[in-house]
């Protein structure tokens, strides 16, 4: 972390927390994602799961085409015959059933914890079949976006984010590289709960798993040097 750039890290600046669909100006654009996805919830109907998968992995940086090979044999197939066979086994699998067990408002807590772990699994294991990856992120975010209040968003960027918030507040954060991997989805659900239940004391209002989001994105982009890939906050 650039220590000369970044400090006073909590509590959040408002503008940090973002709204419900993001930080302007990439809000609209999460707001299309969830939009669609309210448009076409099905993830037993294969065209319906291939539009999904396209619109939330690519715009996130987490493609199910990327793929890994076995060994020395070296896969052949075009980008979209992954798709295809990704999509194909989501609908095959048990995601649908698990998925509908919840409603869209319903809201992530301990006790729901094993049920969304589970999801994330199942849907991990589907995608692993089509393209030999582990694909934790790339499933908690086309979770989030069919649940947005059960599944927290996992990725190197909030990762990094949360591991600097947690440093700031000399608190443990141990394992942080790690938590992106399927074994750790739910370790990091822990501690997303834990960093909302902060905020929601510190702002004294409900915090939305996509404002943690927000703001873990948000003082990623404090650093300003273009090195994360992420533009400086606007204003």
């Amino acid at each position: 972390m650039n220590t000369q750039a970044v400090t006073f890290l909590f509590p959040p600046k408002p503008e940090w927390l973002g709204n419900e669909q993001g930080c302007p100006p990439f809000d609209v654009l999460n707001k299309m994602l969830y939009d669609a996805v309210v448009t076409h919830p099905s993830n037993t109907d294969p065209s319906a799961i291939i539009g999904k998968l396209l619109l939330i992995g690519r715009t996130y940086s987490a493609s199910v085409e990327r793929r890994k090979t076995n060994g020395e044999m070296k896969d052949e197939r075009q980008a979209l015959e992954v798709v295809i066979a990704a999509a194909e086994a989501i609908a095959k699998s048990q995601c649908a059933r698990m998925l509908d067990e919840f409603s869209w408002d319903q809201r992530l807590t301990p006790e729901r914890l094993p049920e969304v772990v589970a999801i994330h699994r199942e849907l991990c294991s589907a995608l692993q079949l089509a393209n030999n990856r582990e694909n934790s992120s790339l499933a908690s975010k086309y979770l989030h976006f069919h649940r947005p209040g059960l599944f927290p968003i996992v990725d190197s960027y909030v990762r990094e984010g949360w591991s600097w918030v947690m440093e700031e507040l000399e608190q443990s954060y141990r394992g942080w590289r790690t938590f992106g991997q399927v074994s750790r989805y739910q370790d990091w659900c822990v501690r997303i709960l834990t960093l909302r239940d902060l905020l929601e004391k510190h702002t004294r209002q409900p915090i939305s798993l996509r404002r943690v989001d927000n703001y873990l994105l948000s003082i990623m982009s404090l650093d300003g040097q273009g090195g994360w890939g992420l533009p400086k906050l606007l204003g």
